[in-house]
């Protein structure tokens, strides 16, 4: 499991969310699957996602850190 702080970009206009998580591979996937079903908690992610298409984002991490339970 990696925690850390991750970006969604958009490769078009270079506009991106950021974020963090304690499971980066988890948040990516729960993103994707909210953005796919245009029901994203992001109204501004959401209508770029839908104008400009999956194939334009690409999901980035910035940091990774080291959870300590």
């Amino acid at each position: 499991m990696n925690s850390g702080i991750y970006e969604i970009k958009n490769k078009i206009n270079g506009k991106m969310y950021i974020g963090q998580s304690r499971n980066i591979n988890k948040r990516r996937s729960y993103h994707l699957w909210k953005l796919r079903s245009n029901n994203h908690f992001n109204p501004l992610l959401q209508n770029s996602f839908n104008k400009y298409g999956e194939h334009n984002f690409e999901f980035i991490i910035l940091e990774e850190c080291i959870w300590m339970w």
